[in-house]
């Protein structure tokens, strides 16, 4: 394993054309799931996915799902060149997640995001109120949750998770280069 490393991917890097752009050695391993962390989204937006990038925030009690990737460790610096850790985007951890398919621990590596966000706009029991306003430097592009959405699918992310991130509030930004490349045109959102 020495020249592979596990890779937890909870944003567009479920969705495995999306890893294979800069990642073609990534093998998917299964879905898993990170406890005490929670999915959030913060940022001006970037100019791939005209919305703000997805992130994950300890926070005790709340869970993340996402895929487990085993990449090639020559695809490490393309990982995090991805990532924009060379511009401070995005910060690499080591995080204990659990694979749902054999129930044991994976330590992979992850990234989340330099300015993480404080408030809890985005969280499950939160979501479902359709009175909570989300700023919109909170909000990621109507692309990119589709890219979330049909990567949890693809993941075997359970259906309530799907559910959740189907129903999330996006800016309505449509990366038409993107949903073509990346074949979303059957993705609904709620």
């Amino acid at each position: 394993m020495a020249n592979k490393f596990y890779y937890f991917g909870f944003g567009s890097n479920m969705l495995a054309r999306r890893i294979h752009i800069q990642n073609p050695t990534a093998r998917r391993i299964g879905a898993g799931k990170l406890e005490n962390y929670r999915l959030d989204f913060q940022g001006v937006g970037s100019n791939t996915w005209l919305g703000a990038p997805a992130t994950i925030v300890p926070t005790p009690g709340s869970d993340v799902f996402g895929a487990i990737w085993e990449i090639d460790m020559c695809n490490l610096k393309d990982l995090d060149s991805q990532e924009g850790v060379s511009d401070g985007l995005y910060i690499p951890i080591n995080v204990p997640v659990q694979s749902l398919n054999t129930n044991s621990e994976i330590i992979c590596r992850a990234y989340h995001l330099s300015n993480q966000p404080e408030t809890i706009v985005h969280g499950q029991a939160a979501a479902a109120a359709a009175d909570v306003e989300v700023p919109s430097n909170r909000q990621p592009s109507h692309t990119y949750l589709k890219v979330l959405v049909k990567g949890a699918e693809e993941s075997g992310i359970p259906g309530d998770y799907v559910k959740w991130l189907r129903g999330l509030k996006h800016n309505g930004n449509h990366v038409e280069a993107m949903e073509l490349k990346l074949k979303l045109s059957t993705v609904k959102l709620s």
